[in-house]
């Protein structure tokens, strides 16, 4: 711990004893402050007594209250600064700089009469600070112990910074800048415009008509936020985080995400367990567990995901290994620009139907029990290699399975083209002059080899029917 010396009253000083390097700069800044407002003739500063204290009389800017005791202080007035610390040794003595013990008493400061428009206070004492303020604009400052601060029905822009104690911030209406330190803090946000950096095992919880944005860098916190929050989750363990309509999550690992409006939006969480009682965005991220009463669209994810959804659209990544269960349509496109590595899609659960188009490189896709659609070899940009795709349509209703004209080459597997009266496989945009002829002239490709028929299509294409040895006409269509 260091000790930052603070210009006090009656030729004295007031030592702040400070942990960590955030605490350190905060408290020079304050005594560089006061400091400066005393060279130039500017500062009054009073020793402040249990009960009410009323501002003196003063030409200077600068008036600061002095707290080196325990107790409870009142006041009112035209303050613009509060010191509170232990009692030092006299200003520009050999002794100044000398550290004496931190103050152990607790403090209780009663600002709701201060009439200045700005108010800076630096709290020092092991015991904690417990601050009420009025309407009016500042900055709070608590090095240590546990302190409190409490803004609530009143109005004021406040920058509050505590250190590793266990902190309550009770923030005023306005514009808030509030970053607590390592402890267990519990923070309740006003109405306005809300910045907190939580490093500590937090609860925070904001209301309605308001914008936040929270920081998390401790985890293991509890964060409830309402309408258009912003929460970045940077911590390397779960916090349980809950927002409301046109909200943000930024981030996550291990943690616990409820959007509790019809919109919100999710990047780059690893390990998260998501869910939305609208719809939802999920960009980027890895091994995430994803349920969505509404639509969902997923947008590069990867890892082994599971996704229950009203209705989704899935871009793949390299590397994505979903189950995928929706109550209506999946939508499924293999690659996002430059992507080519495995990707593994099940919607064997799903109650709802699925279209996949498959692209560069290997895909395994089984689909549900309702009528599905595949296509294979779709060219996606930067994605052109073949594609090696392996699917199952289910054995429930029928599916289509084939190409458009222009696919990329490859090898592809249908794993039970004959488990589903009506199955059929397709080549679109072709138009050919007679498409009779054009499916008799692609069956005569065919060849039947181990119980199975593979058909080579044009552009390098193979395409095999596991367990088919009879494949007519009347299951292909050209157009």
């Amino acid at each position: 711990m260091a000790v930052v010396t603070v210009v006090g009253s009656s030729g004295m000083t007031v030592q702040v004893t400070v942990e960590g390097a955030r605490m350190q700069t905060l408290a020079s800044s304050y005594a560089t402050q006061i400091l400066n407002a005393s060279n130039r003739g500017d500062l009054t500063s009073v020793d402040l007594v249990n009960g009410s204290n009323a501002s003196p009389s003063s030409n200077g800017s600068v008036i600061q209250g002095v707290i080196t005791t325990g107790g409870a202080f009142s006041v009112q007035g035209n303050y613009t600064n509060l010191i509170i610390g232990s009692q030092g040794a006299p200003l520009g003595s050999t002794a100044q700089n000398t550290p004496v013990s931190p103050l152990s008493a607790p403090v209780t400061v009663d600002g709701t009469g201060i009439t200045a428009s700005n108010l800076s206070v630096m709290a020092g004492t092991t015991a904690g600070t417990s601050f009420y303020a009025g309407n009016y604009n500042g900055t709070f400052v608590a090095t240590m112990g546990n302190n409190l601060f409490d803004g609530s029905n009143h109005k004021g822009n406040w920058t509050i910074a505590t250190g590793d104690g266990n902190d309550t911030i009770i923030a005023a209406n306005g514009v808030n800048n509030i970053r607590a330190g390592d402890g267990q803090n519990v923070i309740t946000l006003g109405s306005g415009t809300n910045f907190v950096g939580s490093e500590g095992q937090d609860t925070i919880t904001g209301v309605e008509n308001s914008s936040d944005t929270v920081t998390l860098l401790g985890g293991n916190s509890i964060v409830t936020l309402k309408s258009n929050s912003l929460v970045v989750d940077s911590a390397l363990s779960g916090s349980q985080i809950s927002v409301g309509i046109n909200s943000t999550v930024f981030g996550g690992t291990g943690s616990t995400v409820n959007f509790t409006g019809s919109t919100g939006t999710i990047a780059g969480a690893i390990g998260d367990t998501i869910s939305a009682a609208g719809n939802l965005q999920v960009y980027h991220g890895s091994d995430q567990a994803i349920s969505v009463s509404g639509a969902l669209q997923f947008i590069s994810g990867t890892g082994n995901t599971s996704i229950n959804a009203g209705l989704g659209t899935i871009w793949g990544a390299n590397d994505l290994h979903a189950n995928v269960n929706t109550s209506g349509l999946a939508l499924f496109t293999a690659n996002q620009p430059s992507t080519t590595g495995s990707q593994y899609i099940d919607a064997s659960s799903s109650k709802g139907t699925l279209e996949a188009w498959t692209g560069a490189g290997n895909n395994t896709v089984i689909g549900t029990s309702g009528s599905d659609h595949f296509v294979f070899g779709t060219q996606f940009d930067g994605s052109n290699g073949d594609s090696f795709a392996t699917v199952t349509g289910g054995d429930g209703a029928a599916n289509t399975f084939g190409v458009l004209a222009g696919h990329n080459g490859g090898d592809i597997t249908i794993t039970d083209f004959g488990s589903a009266a009506g199955n059929m496989f397709f080549m679109y945009n072709y138009k050919p002059a007679d498409a009779d002829q054009a499916v008799k002239n692609l069956l005569a490709t065919a060849t039947v080899a181990g119980g199975n028929t593979t058909l080579q299509l044009d552009n390098n294409m193979k395409v095999t029917f596991l367990g088919v040895t009879d494949l007519k006409a009347s299951n292909i269509v050209i157009s």
